[in-house]
């Protein structure tokens, strides 16, 4: 009977020295700012080194965005054109007709005509002074083409003198106004089956295209 109270109380002793150690270690842990077992203390995230930002991410996003961005201008400026000599449309009329030194002898009006027409609508008011592709050909080989950084194209002839085209824009036939100061839009007077090469350039380059005539370009005159 003694050998069993014996053996309980050292069985209660085991215990309460488990106990007490075990409260120890929980105070221990909970005391170092190190312990795994501390919330608190676990690591915090390591500063991450950003590297060098030389505006690439920035430049892609810009550049995806221009790429979603719309290309053409669905009205009209509201102010009246300028062209890059200064000279207004509505000058057109008594604008001269200058001499550039081609081969052909053609001289070329320095200024559009006043407002965008349909093939039919040139040639029914200017008749054979809207240049036909043969010419416009002439004076795309013989000259030389600077594009101007504002828009439009200076064609400078032979002999110095030059014109400038600027870029108008064009309306459809469906009477909307498209790729205003993006696109130079020009008619012809040549007819190809029931449409007309017209004249498009723009800051990739220019080009002869046959096209409805029911489009509405600009005009610029020619005399011999």
């Amino acid at each position: 009977m003694e050998n069993q109270n014996s053996a309980k109380k050292i069985s209660i002793i085991a215990l309460i020295i488990s106990i007490i150690a075990l409260l120890l270690g929980l105070w221990h842990c909970y005391s170092c700012p190190c312990c795994h077992c501390n919330k608190k203390c676990e690591a915090a995230p390591q500063e991450q080194v950003q590297p060098q930002d030389n505006g690439s991410a920035q430049a892609e996003q810009a550049s995806a965005q221009a790429e979603a961005a719309p290309v053409v201008a669905d009205e009209e400026p509201s102010q009246p054109f300028v062209n890059p000599d200064g000279v207004t449309k509505k000058k057109a009329a008594t604008a001269p007709f200058i001499d550039l030194g081609l081969p052909s002898g053609t001289k070329w009006r320095v200024i559009n005509e006043d407002g965008l027409m349909t093939y039919d609508e040139a040639i029914e008011k200017f008749g054979k002074q809207v240049p036909t592709h043969k010419q416009f050909n002439e004076l795309y080989e013989k000259c030389e083409w600077k594009e101007l950084k504002d828009g439009g194209y200076k064609v400078i002839g032979p002999n110095g003198n030059h014109i400038i085209f600027p870029f108008t824009g064009f309306i459809n036939c469906t009477g909307e106004f498209r790729m205003g100061n993006e696109l130079g839009d020009y008619w012809t007077s040549t007819k190809k089956g029931e449409d007309a090469y017209r004249v498009a350039m723009n800051a990739k380059g220019i080009v002869f295209q046959a096209h409805p005539c029911c489009y509405a370009r600009a005009i610029r005159l020619i005399e011999k």
